[in-house]
C-alpha cells in the first residue's frame, strides 16, 4: 500500500506544480509592470497576493489599488480598478490607458537609448579630457542626464507588439513615459563613465606627459 502511494505522489508532484504555474493571478500595475502571483485579497485601498521567491520561500505583499489597473484572476477574469474620473487626475478613459500602459510595457522591454548613451559618454570624456576637470566633471553626468530629459523619444523599431498601436497618441504618451526615463537614467550612467575614462586618460597619458616636457 506504502509503495502504490508513493508511486501516486510521485506521478501527481508534477501536475501540482503545473497548476501552481498556471493557477496564478496577474496584476497590471499602472506604470506597465505585471505582478504573476496569487490574489488572496483586493479592496479599495489594496491588492493583496502570495509572491513565491525564487529560493522558494513564500511571502504576502500589497499593492495600493490606485496603483492597479486591473486583476486578472486564472481563469482569464478581469476585475478593473482603474476608473476614469478627471476630479480624480484620470483623464484617460479606460481603453486609452490600455494602450498607454501597453507603451509603456513596449518601452520598458523594447526601446533602447543607444545613442544618447553614446553622446553622454563622448560628453563626459570630451569635456573632463579638454578642460581638465578632475573631480569638477562630477557635474556633467546630473547636467547631461537633465538635457537627455528634453528630446523627442522615438520609437525603437521592433519594439511595438501590435502594428495597430502604431500612431496612436495614448500609446506613444506611454511609451514616452518609460522611454525617456531609460534615457536619462542610462545616460546618467554613461556620463559617469566617460568622466572616469576622462580621468582615467587625463591622469595617466596626458598629463605625466606634460609634466615630462
Amino acid at each position: 500500500m506504502q509503495t502504490v502511494l508513493r508511486v501516486l505522489f510521485v506521478l501527481l508532484l508534477p501536475l501540482a506544480g503545473l497548476m501552481t504555474v498556471f493557477g496564478q493571478d496577474r496584476i497590471q500595475l499602472m506604470n506597465g509592470e505585471t505582478i504573476d502571483a496569487k490574489v488572496v485579497g483586493q479592496s479599495t485601498l489594496e491588492v493583496r497576493y502570495i509572491e513565491t521567491r525564487k529560493n522558494g520561500k513564500v511571502r504576502e505583499r500589497a499593492e495600493p489599488t490606485e496603483e492597479v489597473f486591473s486583476v486578472t484572476d486564472s481563469l482569464g477574469r478581469e476585475r478593473i480598478w482603474y476608473f476614469y474620473d478627471t476630479v480624480f487626475g484620470n483623464d484617460l478613459t479606460i481603453d486609452q490607458m490600455r494602450w498607454f500602459i501597453k507603451g509603456e510595457q513596449d518601452a520598458r522591454a523594447g526601446y533602447k537609448p543607444l545613442w544618447p548613451m553614446v553622446e553622454a559618454f563622448a560628453v563626459g570624456a570630451g569635456l573632463t579630457i579638454g578642460l581638465n576637470l578632475e573631480t569638477n566633471g562630477l557635474f556633467i553626468p546630473p547636467l547631461t542626464a537633465a538635457a537627455m530629459s528634453l528630446p523627442r523619444v522615438h520609437i525603437t523599431p521592433g519594439s511595438i507588439t501590435d502594428p495597430l498601436m502604431e500612431g496612436d497618441e495614448y500609446y506613444a504618451t506611454g511609451y514616452a513615459r518609460v522611454g525617456r526615463s531609460k534615457r536619462v537614467v542610462r545616460s546618467l550612467v554613461a556620463a559617469f563613465v566617460g568622466v572616469g575614462v576622462g580621468l582615467a586618460v587625463r591622469q595617466l597619458i596626458i598629463n605625466p606627459n606634460l609634466d615630462y616636457e
